[in-house]
């Protein structure tokens, strides 16, 4: 078990993730620049170069560049080392709660809407995938913090954690 000064907090892991999606996207902006893909598809691509990203940053750094700039590190369990099965487990198990969400929402969303009854239906699913989404996410925020150790699902899972640089 960790002590309580090395864990990192919730706010500070959500404002790295925030950072690595914004860094994700814009990369992805230029990456695609010319491209036309549908919504669902930017999103598919954006998922897959997010557990990449991450999942390669972990491997070689133990930070993604989000945790840099907040002074965080993935550790293993145990003795600390970081194992790539390990970084692409919790990457991937870590952005599918995230993307998952914008995937649906990109499918339900109205395109060309000419039947109102379909509009109706398409936004009001929408809605509730964001809703959905969100109460999910909420959960996940609400469970990590309540874990001794505050490892979030992911963590859990790839047997890592997220401890503060001094």
């Amino acid at each position: 078990m960790l002590m309580q000064s090395e864990i990192a907090g919730v706010g500070r892991r959500l404002l790295a993730t925030v950072l690595d999606l914004v860094i994700l996207h814009f990369f992805l902006l230029v990456v695609t620049r010319g491209m036309v893909l549908p919504p669902v598809g930017m999103w598919v691509m954006e998922f897959v170069f997010a557990v990449c990203y991450s999942g390669l940053f972990l491997g070689l750094r133990g930070q993604t560049p989000g945790k840099m700039a907040l002074g965080l590190r993935v550790i293993g369990a145990g003795e600390g080392i970081l194992m790539y099965a390990q970084t692409f487990k919790r990457s991937f198990v870590k952005w599918i709660a995230i993307f998952c969400v914008f995937v649906f929402q990109a499918l339900l969303m109205p395109s060309d809407l000419q039947e109102p009854v379909a509009q109706d239906v398409r936004v009001l699913g929408s809605s509730v995938v964001m809703l959905v989404g969100t109460i999910g996410w909420l959960w996940l925020v609400h469970t990590t913090r309540r874990h001794p150790d505050g490892q979030a699902w992911h963590d859990r899972l790839a047997k890592t954690f997220v401890v503060k640089l001094e």
